[in-house]
């Protein structure tokens, strides 16, 4: 459950293309339209969460796929800690909410992002 939640939980960092918070880093590394797919784009993207950073609860017009390149500790909105490990894999299907979570290491956490949208839609919503 709480390898869940986490999974979640970090996918969220990947998601936002403006965090509010200079602790939450989010490099747009590359952004294409999809192949033969009117409306849909691919994002690729580095986040970083610095230590104390937070991201909230939100959901994408479509499927976020990521990679922990960095690990480390989190809180979760429930009140429990949980690992990342480096080379976990994480995926959130369209409208899926995610996010939620604090990190309260003493290190970086590194996530390689990438997002499959609907480009007439705004990129990330808040969850409600």
């Amino acid at each position: 459950m709480i390898r869940f939640a986490l999974v979640a939980c970090l996918a969220a960092l990947a998601a936002a293309p403006a965090l509010a918070s200079d602790l939450v880093l989010r490099d747009v590394l590359q952004e294409q339209p999809l192949s033969d797919v009117p409306d849909m784009k691919v994002v690729i993207a580095r986040v970083t969460v610095k230590p104390g950073g937070a991201v909230s609860d939100h959901m994408h017009p479509g499927d976020e796929h990521a990679v922990v390149l960095q690990g480390g500790t989190v809180l979760l909105t429930d009140g429990q800690e949980a690992e990342y490990a480096e080379g976990d894999v994480l995926f959130f299907s369209a409208g899926e909410m995610h996010g939620g979570l604090r990190n309260i290491g003493g290190s970086e956490i590194v996530l390689l992002t990438t997002h499959v949208v609907n480009t007439l839609e705004p990129f990330r919503w808040p969850a409600e």
